[in-house]
Order: C-alpha cells, then structure tokens, then sequence
C-alpha cells in the first residue's frame, strides 16, 4: 500500500497544480511582427497587451519577429496591442474588441499600415479621426566626418584637403504620426 501511494501522490499533484495554470477563458494569441524593410530588427522586441491603460501582459519577440501570448481578457474591453525596443518608440500596432475566440493568430507589420480619409488626412487608427493626428519630424543629428586627413612623417596632421561629409541619416524610430487625443504613436 506504501509503494502505491508512493506512485500515486507525486502524479495526484501534479495533475492539481497544472489544471490551475490557466483559466477556461484565456486567449492565446500566436503572433508575428512583420517588417517592410531588412534592414529592421524584429529581435528582442518587446510586445505589449494593455486595456484602460493597465498592462495585461508582455512578452519578448524571438530572432525571427515571433511571438506567443496567454491571457484571461476582461469582458467587453478594448485589448490594445503595443511593441517597445525599437529606438526610444512604442509603437501602437493594434486594437481589438471583445475577443469571442480562444486562439489567435496574428500578423503586425512595422511600421505600421495607417488609413487616409478623402481629403489626404491620416486616421488615428483608435478614434478614427484626423484633427488631432500630427506627422512626426525626426531630425537628421548625425555628425560630420573629415575625410581625407593625412598624418605626416612628424606625427602632425595634414588638413590641407580635408572635406567634411556627413554621414548617412537612417532613423531608428519608426513612428510616423502621433495622435495627440489618444497619446499614441503610429
């Protein structure tokens, strides 16, 4: 009888402990960040699922922009999706109503896709309004390079046909607008 229970006891709790891991109404949602150009890193990108301004969770991309993320949603909430890493952005990706499903699969692509209204305007993709959507200007701060400076035989230098060249600008952030009504960049 001792050796049964021996058996039987360690698998009774685990059986316990793993049927309360998560909850019948939990989402998992499979996604992926999908960049328009190469050259953007979608590795170690953080992903964010806020409601009314909370964190509900987080979860880090993998090497090739993937990522998995499981969560009890709130009822009748707006579930808004956010990525963070990329330069100082955090950049707005998604909002959804009411999750009627338990698995999703997703695609976001960087920068993100946005919507212009009849009269050329960009749509805040949360109010569907333009009047407080603004573009955002990155400034070119790079510093200029000398270019062609010789170093004589007596250690001095030679700046008799130095030219200065700027080097290429390529923003980190990939942000395009901002609404200001809603406080997000996209």
């Amino acid at each position: 009888m001792k050796i049964l229970l021996k058996f039987i006891s360690p698998i009774l709790i685990a059986i316990i402990l793993l049927s309360f891991t998560y909850g019948q109404n939990s989402v998992k949602i499979y996604g992926e960040l999908k960049p328009k150009k190469s050259e953007i890193n979608v590795s170690r990108l953080k992903i964010l699922v806020k409601t009314n301004n909370l964190i509900l969770v987080e979860t880090i991309t993998d090497t090739f922009g993937k990522f998995k993320l499981i969560f009890i949603p709130k009822t009748n909430n707006k579930i808004d999706f956010y990525c963070a890493g990329i330069g100082n952005d955090t950049i707005f990706l998604k909002r959804m109503v009411n999750i009627q499903t338990d698995s999703l699969n997703l695609a976001f692509s960087l920068p993100v896709k946005y919507k212009l209204n009849l009269k050329g305007k960009v749509i805040c993709p949360i109010c569907k309004k333009t009047d407080k959507v603004f573009k955002i200007i990155y400034l070119n701060t790079n510093p200029y390079i000398a270019v062609g400076v010789k170093k004589t035989d007596d250690g001095q230098y030679d700046m008799s046909n130095v030219k200065l060249k700027q080097e290429k600008y390529t923003p980190i952030e990939l942000s395009r607008y901002s609404c200001k009504r809603d406080s997000i960049k996209f």
